[in-house]
């Protein structure tokens, strides 16, 4: 067995840390340490939701519970919005960072906004969406699809922030995950070769995984997560 690793784990939209269970309880299987938070306003936290909660304040609640915890030598994954969240993270506090992970996500540049590399097409549909079904802050929960008792609305405001990264989110290594069934995310298909690109000009290390967006709720495809996991943390 390698050295113990810290990993945290930042799920993604409309959902929360309940998605990486499974995947935390085999890392930990390893003896490594994980922790796996849900975003304010998400999941069990749903009752914080407001109209005012924006990328910031989940980069500002990763952060806090970094410092809570005082987590060190993090190993951090980002799962499709998480990966714009955990960019604000590094940047902010990449001395506390060992090595960042992009997971089926995108990687947003400085002064970007999520909906930037998204297009016009998908922004127009979810600025209807938020008007009709989401009093106008909140993209429903229906746009996540198909239902389950966990997910809920995301705000608005998150896709539209731009992000402030200063550079220091490059001095800290890291790598890509790329699962390559498109199937259902269609619209993430464009995002994800330009995170990929974006990832390859920095010199990270690009993974492929033959699964759908949500490698961590099906079985093998959440073994072999982990499995990618672990080869990244024996190499860093």
């Amino acid at each position: 067995m390698g050295k113990k690793q810290t990993f945290l784990l930042i799920h993604g939209a409309a959902v929360g840390g309940w998605v990486f269970k499974d995947v935390a309880d085999l890392l930990k299987m390893y003896g490594h340490e994980v922790h796996r938070p849900t975003l304010i306003g998400l999941g069990e936290r749903a009752e914080l939701s407001n109209p005012e909660l924006n990328l910031t304040s989940h980069i500002e609640d990763v952060i806090n519970y970094i410092e809570l915890n005082d987590l060190k030598d993090i190993i951090i994954v980002g799962h499709s919005y998480g990966g714009s969240v955990i960019s604000g993270v590094v940047d902010r506090i990449s001395h506390r960072i060992k090595h960042q992970v992009y997971l089926d996500t995108f990687l947003l540049e400085d002064n970007e906004c999520i909906m930037d590399i998204f297009g016009d097409e998908r922004k127009e549909k979810l600025e209807k969406l938020v008007k009709e079904k989401g009093r106008g802050w909140l993209i429903p929960r229906e746009a996540y699809g198909r239902y389950h008792p966990y997910k809920v609305g995301h705000p608005w405001k998150c896709f539209i922030e731009k992000i402030k990264i200063t550079g220091k989110r490059d001095d800290v290594s890291g790598s890509f995950i790329d699962c390559i069934d498109p199937t259902g995310y269609e619209h993430l298909i464009e995002p994800k070769k330009l995170g990929e690109k974006r990832a390859k000009d920095r010199g990270w290390k690009i993974y492929y995984m033959d699964s759908g967006h949500i490698p961590m709720l099906k079985s093998p495809q959440r073994e072999n997560l982990v499995s990618i996991l672990l080869k990244i943390a024996e190499k860093i």
